[in-house]
């Protein structure tokens, strides 16, 4: 999957925790619609994205990771998924259900 700036533009305007319509690229560059909820910066470079695919499945989040630097470099970015039920996961989707994340304006 790949993840392009103009969508990682829409969650910047989506109101915190409600995320936005919009979609990844799969490996032929579809589209493919999915909720996009949150990007977390987690250090210099790494940055995980949250979403669910689209129609969305209550329980089914997906969380990428994606070098950010890249991303604002060349405007679009391969993303890693990361798996489910490893730990790094939990944390992050832990924190995002239970809104632990604070915002700058």
């Amino acid at each position: 999957m790949k993840f392009k700036f103009d969508a990682f533009q829409e969650i910047l305007k989506a109101p915190h925790y409600e995320g936005v319509d919009s979609y990844l690229l799969d490996e032929d560059k579809n589209k493919v619609d999915y909720h996009l909820y949150m990007c977390i910066i987690e250090s210099n470079e790494v940055c995980a994205l949250i979403c669910k695919k689209n129609p969305i499945d209550e329980n089914n989040y997906e969380i990428y990771e994606f070098n950010g630097n890249k991303l604002l470099a060349n405007h679009v970015v391969r993303l890693k998924q990361l798996d489910i039920n490893s730990a790094k996961a939990q944390r992050l989707i832990s924190q995002f259900e239970n809104k632990e994340y604070n915002f700058q304006e």
